[in-house]
């Protein structure tokens, strides 16, 4: 049920260079969000960027871990529809689970791609 499969991500290099070209971004101290929108009918694809800048291989892998546990735990909270790209920050590998969750979910609320809650 909340596994990452193929079709929720993008793999291509041009989907990526196609979000960053056309989408916005949304910037916090731990990542940056960029958002392109698509056809509501489509399912909702992410990537995850981690640079050189954050450390060696081991600390970029966490990183990028980390952003993709944020992800499938709360990929169902999100709008159908957009291309998304996730870039992690310097400041990322510093910080547990829980400071992530809430930045990155922060992020996802700014950029409008986060479901209303019906109350």
């Amino acid at each position: 049920m909340y596994e990452l499969n193929k079709e929720k991500r993008l793999c291509k290099n041009r989907e990526y260079q196609l979000v960053y070209r056309h989408g916005r971004s949304v910037v916090n101290r731990l990542a940056v969000l960029y958002v392109l929108p698509r056809s509501p009918k489509q399912p909702t694809r992410i990537g995850f960027v981690t640079g050189k800048k954050i450390g060696c291989a081991v600390e970029r892998n966490r990183c990028r871990r980390l952003m993709k546990e944020v992800y499938r735990l709360h990929q169902y909270e999100l709008k159908d529809g957009y291309d998304l790209v996730l870039i992690g920050r310097g400041y990322l590998k510093q910080v547990g689970y829980q400071e992530a969750e809430r930045s990155i979910l922060q992020l996802f609320r700014r950029a409008n791609v986060w479901k209303k809650r019906c109350e």
